[in-house]
């Protein structure tokens, strides 16, 4: 294991248990609007962007040399979620179930198994009270404008799967190839191949920009991670199949000769994003590694310029050169500094692209 991912992997341990943590100017500012009235978000401990963390710390558990340190930092990561009564806000808190489901399964602490059900369950009472004609979960139901984000494609449609085949849970299966379904029915630019950042079913108006480079990566991942769950030849799994490869050969013509994918995939000349490059890149390496896209050279080409361009990026254990969090469509906020949404999928990429066996996969 090369120094750089030994220092990855120390810094995604540290932002898997402080992230969430405000600073004074921060605390100050959410007191004056709680005391005006004004909405506060939860500090929420399972967050999306600490999530992405947990997974990939989990799911390459057998790669890291300090097991313990990795395996302590999961398990205080969810234990302390778990003294507070398991709260759940949003879908995104749903990400992290992927990694929780594997420390159920090397511990076998029934708590765990407590809390993945009770995700799951968040998500069945959000299709039955919230969902819209076509059974698509809407991205926040309490705004009731029934939008849906390409995000919560990578959010939950891998935990959904990979929780309907270790519990027998047929409807979540279901419920995930749903939502990747109607997206690709409904949330994608014909001409391009690229995906919206969402869209209301009911209007059938998409909205955002064409091709956000983030979420393509959350799109991809989605249908990456279901399919790497997914029983062979599961029922409706071609499908998710032919529109994977599809989406992977019009986004690779927007990589970089560096390696790289722009913010937005089409805007060339604008800036890099490794976010967007690094979540594209590790759900084609899952691609790979899962049999889908295992014959594939010019995947193994994007990942391996990907793993270089990330390579540069980092700096002291993080990745940078990564744009700020989205505040909701056509909302990009064209800051760029190192954040969870980098290092995590970062990390995955460069540890797939560095394994010794790696053209053998």
């Amino acid at each position: 294991m090369t120094e750089q991912i030994k220092r990855m992997e120390k810094e995604a341990r540290q932002q898997l248990l402080h992230y969430h943590e405000k600073g004074i100017p921060q605390t100050v500012k959410n007191l004056i609007k709680k005391t005006a009235g004004r909405y506060v978000p939860p500090n929420d401990l399972i967050f999306w962007p600490t999530g992405l963390l947990a997974n990939v710390l989990m799911e390459s558990y057998e790669m890291w040399e300090d097991k313990e340190a990795v395996l302590m930092a999961l398990t205080t990561y969810f234990d302390r979620w778990i003294d507070k009564g398991m709260p759940i806000y949003y879908m995104d808190d749903i990400l992290c179930g992927v990694g929780l489901i594997d420390i159920y399964k090397m511990t076998g602490k029934e708590i765990y198994r407590m809390a993945a059900h009770k995700m799951a369950e968040f998500l069945y009472q959000m299709e039955e009270k919230d969902a819209d004609r076509a059974g698509n979960l809407p991205y926040r139901p309490t705004q009731k404008n029934y939008h849906i984000y390409v995000d919560g494609i990578g959010m939950i449609c891998p935990f959904l799967c990979k929780y309907g085949v270790e519990f027998g849970e047929e409807r979540a299966i279901h419920l995930a190839m749903k939502q990747i379904k109607n997206m690709l029915s409904y949330g994608m630019d014909e001409k391009l191949g690229l995906p919206y950042h969402g869209y209301m079913y009911e209007s059938k108006v998409k909205y955002g920009i064409i091709g956000w480079g983030r979420a393509v990566g959350w799109l991809l991942l989605g249908m990456a991670g279901t399919l790497k769950f997914l029983p062979a030849g599961y029922g409706g799994s071609e499908e998710i199949v032919n529109a994977f490869r599809k989406l992977i050969y019009s986004t690779s013509s927007y990589q970089k000769e560096n390696g790289a994918f722009a913010w937005q995939l089409q805007a060339m000349e604008g800036p890099e994003d490794s976010s967007a490059t690094a979540m594209i890149a590790q759900a084609i390496l899952t691609g790979i590694q899962c049999g889908i896209m295992d014959n594939d050279s010019m995947c193994r080409e994007l990942t391996r310029k990907a793993g270089e361009y990330l390579s540069k990026c980092e700096k002291d254990g993080q990745v940078y050169h990564c744009s700020g969090e989205c505040l909701g469509f056509s909302q990009y906020p064209q800051v760029y500094g190192a954040y969870p949404w980098s290092l995590g999928p970062g990390l995955a990429v460069l540890l797939g692209t560095k394994m010794e066996d790696y053209n053998q996969l």
